[in-house]
């Protein structure tokens, strides 16, 4: 069954247990506008600068034709430059642009989500910053406004978001800061962060290795059929990982160094990257939700990770970058940050409710079943060495017992909490008053053993996947939606025909 509330991006209600506060006043609409920063004339050249070069390296291309296409990059940037306007004006962000046919874009003041401020290496040389504006409803960005200065970027954000004005703060956001990342917890980051490049380097360098006999791993006579040293094979391996790691921690220490997450208004403020700066806003009052993320290594290490779910954000791989509110912390600071975005005190002590043991033996079932599915070929075809194959059986069942036991929900300070996953367990939060819809399901293996799953549909789930109760008793779940539902839109639904559509 599926039931709808009120718009959540447009719902003027905090989450319940938040106190209401009233907004400050929007800072006044000063002239802002014109055209872009100078330095958006040279940006433009300086990105085909390097294919350029490329080209005459290489002798792909003549010194003077490619001096020719410098030229006609450089005059169609004067003229991109001069054509393009921007104004705030009559509650909206107006941006004009086109050299022949104009193009007129409309974003009102309400519709905007977030402004991010971006500063990549070639913007720092001139001391501009970049300004993405995204819209409800947007799948992209809505308004890019390739080069301001920092000043009056910092002023059309406060304007953009109706926060009162402030001196420019690319430097150094002003405010509470909640979290910072130092270089231990950058290199701790890159080493637990699970990238699946680890393991495709891993078989990808064994399979440059020993080939297709790589894969006999049940081959008796694997050994025999070996024409590698052992000690120098061992001794590639070793080298590839460490370069893996090594990767990955660079790769994270560019992305978030310098990561400091900052309280101010009634926004989250973060700062990150090393080549590329990059300063994102998250409005308190666009969360849809927040997910706790804790993969097998880091919950050893008592570590987390923080997502935040912002309606309109645009989607993409720079999306879940983001959406990330810390990348790395302590797990008490990870819940600490939690209840400062929803405004919500004691949800890190929240008691949460276990699944009936049916779903237990659903998740036994299930992996018993998967590895015979593996197991019974491996024996058949490689006899009794292929018996080996029925060790996965122990690794199976122990991986079913921890995903039932990631299993519960509950609910505190009008927020339903939703908790799942055995390598990487999710903790979801998503306040009543955003949910979008509710929808309850059950798969035919389900029906069987009178259990199904509670969807939590919120506007930002695209990017994200949506929150969900896995495996909840029938009718636990039916009475959970209509108790949900009424909260939600204050208007209670009727029982007959509910449980027909889970």
């Amino acid at each position: 069954m599926t039931t709808a509330s009120e718009d959540p991006d447009l719902d003027p209600r905090p989450p319940a247990g938040v106190a209401q506060v009233p907004a400050p006043p929007p800072p006044p609409v000063a002239a802002l506008g014109g055209q872009l920063h100078p330095a958006a004339i040279a940006l433009a050249p300086l990105r085909q600068i390097a294919p350029l070069l490329v080209l005459l390296v290489t002798g792909s291309f003549l010194p003077v034709v490619a001096g020719l296409a410098v030229a006609f990059s450089i005059g169609a940037s004067v003229l991109r430059w001069a054509r393009f306007t921007w104004h705030v004006a009559d509650g909206a962000l107006v941006i004009e642009q086109g050299l022949f046919a104009r193009q007129r874009r409309v974003i009102p003041l309400e519709r905007i989500q977030t402004v991010d401020l971006v500063r990549p290496l070639r913007h720092r040389l001139f001391g501009v910053v970049e300004v993405r504006v995204e819209a409800i409803g947007g799948s992209e960005t809505e308004g890019r406004l390739d080069a301001l200065s920092p000043d009056v970027a910092d002023a059309l954000r406060a304007v953009l978001l109706r926060q009162p004005a402030r001196p420019a703060s690319t430097v150094q956001p002003a405010g509470e800061a909640l979290a910072r990342l130092g270089v231990r917890d950058l290199v701790l980051a890159g080493l637990t962060g699970g990238r699946i490049g680890v393991a495709a380097a891993i078989v990808g360098l064994a399979h440059q290795l020993f080939g297709d006999r790589f894969f006999e791993t049940f081959s008796i006579d694997l050994a025999r059929r070996i024409d590698i040293d052992i000690g120098g094979t061992a001794l590639l391996v070793v080298a590839a990982l460490l370069a893996v790691f090594v990767v990955s921690i660079i790769a994270t220490a560019l992305t978030y160094w310098d990561f400091t997450l900052t309280h101010r208004d009634d926004a989250l403020l973060v700062r990150r990257g090393l080549l590329e700066q990059r300063f994102d806003t998250v409005p308190l009052r666009r969360i849809q939700g927040v997910t706790v993320e804790e993969n097998a290594l880091r919950r050893a290490l008592g570590m987390a990770t923080v997502k935040v779910q912002i309606a309109g954000r645009a989607g993409g791989e720079e999306a879940k970058r983001t959406n990330l509110l810390l990348p790395i912390g302590s797990r008490r600071q990870a819940f600490a940050l939690v209840e400062e975005a929803l405004g919500v005190a004691g949800l890190a002590a929240a008691p949460l409710t276990p699944m009936p043991h049916r779903a237990r033996r659903r998740r036994i079932t299930r992996a018993v079943v998967f590895t015979a599915v593996v197991t019974v070929p491996a024996v058949i075809g490689f006899g009794r060495p292929g018996l080996l194959a029925l060790l996965a059986f122990g690794p199976a069942l122990a991986a079913a017992f921890a995903a039932y036991r990631a299993l519960g929900h509950g609910q505190h300070g009008g927020v339903v909490l939703a908790r799942s996953g055995a390598l990487v367990r999710a903790t979801s939060f998503v306040p009543v008053t955003r949910l979008a819809s509710l929808a309850l399901s059950a798969s035919p293996f389900q029906r069987r053993t009178g259990l199904a799953t509670l969807a939590l549909q919120i506007p930002a789930a695209s990017a994200s996947g949506t929150p969900q109760l896995h495996d909840l008793d029938r009718g636990d779940g039916l009475e959970l939606l209509l108790a949900l539902s009424e909260a939600a839109t204050g208007t209670p639904l009727p029982a007959q025909g509910a449980g027909d559509d889970a």
